[in-house]
């Protein structure tokens, strides 16, 4: 905090600590959208893959019942309908558990907490190089909350399991960071700044 006050000497340094505590947060809720819609995704693919499954053998059960080649017909009979029965369970699963609609859900609310968490980027900018007054600091963190307010309240829920990845990739992973010299690999040689350090 000492490092910030002293870079924005003069200014409110409550609305820097606010802005930048706001921005976190964002930053968290907007991982952890993305992480549910990869698991809600992967829900999705197994769901599918397992009713193509079932599909597939029932049809070679139907059909090998249907030419004589397994022994017992009871047996046949009893396989053919079970796997039937499976087929069946797993389709209403599918009707009732829309995980593929649930992840694009998710996607949807992290793309707008993405916009909203780079515009928190821009007016900490704003705010450290004292480009903004803090009036209209204030009125902009204002926009910013309506904005996240707006889109946690059409969000879906998320689980523990959504957010211990999202930590996971935040803290461990660094999947929010970039060094200056990766950032410099991304932009045109004019735009560099550690080649032209060195």
């Amino acid at each position: 905090m000492a490092d910030e006050q002293g870079v924005v000497s003069g200014r409110d340094p409550y609305l820097l600590a606010q802005v930048r505590e706001s921005f976190g947060r964002v930053v968290y809720s907007h991982k952890t959208h993305e992480k549910q819609a990869d698991i809600c995704f992967s829900k999705h693919r197994w769901q599918q893959g397992v009713l193509i499954a079932l599909t597939a053998i029932s049809s070679g059960t139907f059909l090998a019942a249907v030419v004589g080649l397994l022994g017992d017909p009871v047996l046949t009979s009893l396989a053919t309908s079970s796997i039937a029965l499976l087929v069946s369970w797993m389709s209403l699963g599918a009707k009732t558990f829309r995980f593929a609609e649930e992840s694009d859900a998710h996607r949807g609310i992290a793309s707008r907490l993405w916009a909203v968490r780079e515009s928190y980027i821009s007016l900490i900018a704003d705010l450290m190089s004292g480009d903004i007054s803090d009036t209209q600091a204030q009125a902009r963190r204002d926009e910013l909350q309506e904005a996240t307010r707006d889109a946690y309240s059409a969000a879906p829920r998320t689980s523990s399991k959504a957010f211990a990845r999202a930590q996971e990739g935040l803290k461990h992973n660094e999947e929010m960071t970039f060094t200056p010299r990766e950032i410099d690999l991304f932009l045109p040689e004019a735009l560099r700044l550690v080649d032209k350090e060195a």
